[in-house]
């Protein structure tokens, strides 16, 4: 529940984040009217009806958004510090923006350096009205002066609250898009199965393992070339589907199915004897054998060959696979839709 949540946020962190400062400069106006700072309320009610007209705007994955919001953020901050002559501590947002911009547009944005550049020169800007003094509304100083800590303490909390939402979204990012990498490279693209080059790296890692028993089968689809000239590679690569979703279904969770290339497909079933997985493996065949792939109105039946060894040792488990492959290749060359062992 908690990562669906945190998925949420991810998808619809720009729309969130202008919500959020709508909710913001919402806030902020209802404020300021309230304190009698009337320039500050106007202030926040156009930046209100901004984010609003942007949000009614919306369309999600467009830069334009998020550089135009980024924009507002730090010209909104350095106009109210011109107001209050630097005393309401609004550099607090554009030093957050800095950090913020730099996730919220794609990584390959180089305008984002250039957006950092640009916020840090407003930062300096704010810094030097507060070090000069400049305010464009002295006659509100006192009330100012009277609520800068406060207000002051809101403009930091806001900004610490945002710093620590979009670094935990980049975090989360940062694991599902390792964890991605990961699942691409142990799996085969297409069947969702481990690839070669996964199950191969296991096995050796795993040679010293106890076994008494345990089974390899190859599989080979039967006349695949024909499938695809004749339906074309779409079709082919449904067909490639349909039978690793039958391998996987019906067999035991114990057991590891593997796309090993092209149209075949390695099946290893530990602590299983021939006779079990003959029987297993007879099941199966006629599982295939009896299903009807549908692609585009057509209706494309396959079988499959399949060869098999069993071995007592994974130190040998390279050698069993050989001997797999040979009698799958017998079969293939004898008749075709059946299993040698």
């Amino acid at each position: 529940m908690r990562k669906k949540f945190i998925e949420f946020l991810s998808k619809k962190k720009t729309r969130l984040f202008l919500i959020m400062c709508l909710m913001v400069h919402a806030f902020n106006a209802v404020l300021f009217y309230s304190l009698g700072l009337y320039p500050f309320f106007v202030l926040n009610v156009f930046s209100s009806i901004f984010y609003f007209l942007v949000l009614f705007c919306f369309k999600e994955n467009n830069c334009f958004y998020v550089i135009f919001t980024y924009f507002e953020i730090i010209t909104f901050s350095l106009i109210s510090e011109l107001f209050a002559g630097g005393n309401l501590y609004y550099i607090f947002f554009v030093v957050g923006m800095i950090s913020v911009i730099f996730y919220l547009l794609p990584l390959k944005n180089r305008i984002k350096h250039i957006l950092q550049f640009a916020g840090i020169i407003y930062a300096v800007a704010i810094y030097m009205i507060r070090v000069k003094s400049v305010c464009l509304f002295p006659k509100y100083l006192e009330v100012i002066q009277k609520y800068q800590n406060n207000i002051g303490f809101i403009n930091l909390c806001i900004t610490l609250f945002t710093l620590f939402y979009i670094s935990n979204l980049y975090f989360f990012e940062m694991n599902a898009a390792k964890e991605q990498l990961t699942y691409y490279s142990n799996h085969d693209l297409l069947t969702g199965l481990f690839n070669r080059r996964f199950f191969e790296h296991i096995m050796q890692r795993n040679k010293n393992e106890n076994l008494n028993k345990y089974t390899m089968a190859i599989f080979d689809i039967d006349d695949f070339k024909k499938v695809n000239d004749t339906y074309g590679h779409q079709a082919g690569d449904k067909v490639l589907v349909s039978i690793s979703t039958i391998i996987e279904n019906i067999s035991c969770k114990e057991f590891v199915t593997v796309r090993w290339g092209g149209e075949e497909f390695v099946l290893y079933m530990p602590q299983t004897d021939e006779q079990k997985a003959f029987e297993f493996l007879e099941s199966l065949r006629k599982k295939i054998e009896g299903t009807v792939v549908e692609f585009e109105n057509q209706k494309i039946s396959v079988t499959v060959t399949v060869g098999m060894c069993t071995g007592s040792s994974l130190t040998e488990y390279e050698s069993v696979i050989k001997q797999a492959d040979d009698r799958l290749y017998y079969g293939k060359r004898n008749g075709k839709n059946r299993i040698v062992k």
